[in-house]
């Protein structure tokens, strides 16, 4: 019985729906498999970052799998620059970026001038 009805409206359906149905079926498609290597390269991405914690990587991992679209797109935005991982604590603790010793008028660091240093 069941049958026999799925193959009655498959028989009267219009060209115009069974193309369109194969389009959008394609599109599906395209989208799944762009959202799996966008998560499958955030994962990879957090597994080999040199500046997470473990823990933080375990975080991160959790939040891109439960959260695919957004967890891998804010990996990518925040979570490797490091940024939000230094304000959670979930960082190694090692900057990239290294502040740059002050020297001048407010400063106790000894100028350096011709390769000798001078009082500040």
């Amino acid at each position: 019985m069941g049958e026999a009805m799925i193959t009655s409206l498959a028989n009267r359906a219009e060209p115009a729906v069974t193309w369109m149905g194969g389009t959008v079926g394609a599109a599906l498609v395209l989208v799944a498999a762009f959202l799996v290597l966008l998560v499958l390269s955030a994962v990879i991405s957090a597994l080999v970052d040199r500046d997470t914690s473990a823990g933080g990587k375990l975080l991160w991992i959790l939040f891109v799998l439960w959260f695919p679209l957004f967890g891998a797109v804010a990996w990518f935005v925040v979570g490797k620059k490091g940024h939000l991982n230094r304000f959670l604590g979930i960082d190694k603790g090692k900057a990239r970026h290294t502040i740059p010793v002050s020297v001048g008028q407010h400063s106790n660091v000894a100028a350096q001038r011709n390769g000798r240093l001078h009082p500040a």
